[in-house]
């Protein structure tokens, strides 16, 4: 499942009172009327039977929870041992039958929903705050920064639009943010790509409500946080634990530091030249190195709450990592976790939310950011998403790069028209330069944008590859 930036309200509660202070309220805040209260803070599911894929070796694995102490008169109950066997059994026979996967590219990407007869649609991002606004909350965090209130704010926006498609009855609901998703991965493809989809009722009809329905498009490139058992060899114990004990091991990928892929028409060793360059100005960038290194002390410092005093270290200081639109600053921090003491619960309440997400020192700095993006939740964009396993490990990925997708049905049910936001940002410190942080944020929504307004362009029945881009002056994508 995932957890909303706006959880942070109860983990912050939780460090406070660590820290001694008393009377802390969660969720004591004022709400702004600009929020989707369609979207859950939090959402998550009990995956007692699931299938996972491998993407190095092409295997799949069945994997069921059984629960042990069913009374053998109910063995045939689900979730018994038998009936939990008896559905691998299922899925295996039911895999094989579809030949070998392995190394097999998927050629469904594309949308396969009802081309619209009337021609086609063009989508337009609004964001909530104008780029006149934008610059000047740059220009609030400055003055924040001056007067030693905070080190680095990452400022964020919300992009939003509206968009219809036509949606036949026999659709489930869930396949237009699917079908968007699949694009997405072909065009943005990153290490931490997630789709999650939340409905009370799979089908379009006129009682059934959005209220609580939500799909999470998300190309992130970015892990949050990790906990999983250590290599063998890799950990000493020390000798007052014996050879069982339970370590763990937690790790966190911070980025800080952007820059966009070179993508000019000259020759591929020419190109080539010049996208290195880019990554190399981009490990060099003392602005860049500054937010990184920050951002890497304040993750020292949350986990160092809940990890082994002295096992907190930093095995990758500003490496350069490079996707498909972007090269990208990654740092890596970890510690190691004494599994009788502490579990991944307790490593998510230390660490949420994601200081990428939020800039340093984090309490007061949040505090700032409230007040510059006018009271708007983030929902679940600066949160994270993906899974915490009953074995104690736990992977979560930083939901950035994402659109969040929401129904709004109409009276006929003939056609769906959906609400999509994407969140972006970037961290503001002393040396950021206001028109430099815009065109970053822009840089940031242009693949999730872009990606869904091609979809909406095929589905209406217009040409692919028309070349859209995000104008920068209206925040429109535009072809």
């Amino acid at each position: 499942g995932y957890l909303g930036y706006e959880v942070r309200h109860d983990t912050q509660c939780w460090i406070l009172e660590q820290e001694g202070v008393q009377g802390c309220v969660a969720n004591d805040r004022k709400n702004s009327g600009k929020t989707n209260p369609n979207v859950p803070t939090a959402a998550f599911i009990f995956a007692d039977r699931s299938l996972v894929y491998d993407h190095k070796t092409g295997d799949w694995y069945a994997i069921g929870v059984a629960d042990n102490v069913t009374p053998v008169a109910d063995h045939h109950k689900r979730n018994s041992s038998n009936d939990t066997i008896s559905w691998i059994h299922s899925v295996k026979n039911a895999l094989s039958s579809m030949g070998s996967s392995k190394g097999r590219v998927a050629q469904d990407s594309a949308p396969t929903l009802t081309n619209n007869p009337q021609g086609k649609k063009k989508v337009s991002f609004i964001p909530n705050r104008s780029k006149e606004t934008y610059q000047k909350d740059i220009s609030r965090s400055h003055e924040e920064i001056r007067n030693g209130e905070s080190y680095e704010l990452c400022v964020t926006n919300q992009l939003e639009a509206e968009f219809e498609v036509s949606l036949p009855k026999s659709k489930n609901i869930h396949e237009v943010p699917l079908s968007i998703y699949r694009l997405l991965r072909e065009k943005n493809p990153a290490p931490f790509s997630a789709y999650m989809g939340f409905y009370r009722d799979g089908r379009l009809d006129s009682s059934s409500s959005s209220s609580g329905a939500v799909s999470i498009c998300c190309s992130s490139p970015e892990r949050f946080l990790s906990v999983k058992k250590p290599q063998p060899g890799t950990i000493k114990c020390d000798r007052s634990r014996n050879s069982t004990a339970k370590i763990f091991i937690a790790e966190s990928k911070p980025i800080k530091g952007t820059a966009s892929r070179y993508t000019g028409d000259e020759p591929t060793e020419i190109a080539k030249k010049i996208d290195s360059k880019i990554a190399a100005d981009l490990k060099e960038s003392v602005k860049d190195k500054a937010e990184n290194l920050m951002i890497v002390d304040l993750l020292r410092n949350d986990l160092g709450r809940i990890c082994e005093v002295g096992s907190v270290h930093v095995p990758k200081l500003m490496h350069i990592e490079t996707y498909a639109t972007v090269h990208q600053m990654v740092s890596t921090v970890r510690g190691t976790l004494d599994g009788e003491k502490n579990n991944a619960i307790d490593v998510i309440e230390a660490c949420f939310p994601g200081g990428s997400m939020t800039g340093a020192p984090k309490q007061r700095t949040m505090e700032i950011l409230e007040e510059i993006e006018q009271g708007v939740s983030r929902g679940p964009y600066s949160g994270c998403l993906g899974y915490i396993s009953l074995n104690g490990c736990m992977d979560m990925n930083i939901i950035i790069r994402s659109a969040i997708l929401t129904p709004m049905h109409d009276d006929k049910n003939t056609a769906s028209r959906w609400k999509a936001s994407v969140g972006c940002g970037g961290a503001i410190t002393a040396l950021s330069v206001s028109e430099d942080e815009y065109q970053e944020m822009l840089l940031k929504s242009r693949a999730v944008c872009g990606t869904i307004c091609e979809w909406v362009e095929r589905v209406s029945g217009g040409d692919e590859g028309n070349g859209r881009r995000l104008d920068e002056e209206t925040n429109e994508i535009i072809s």
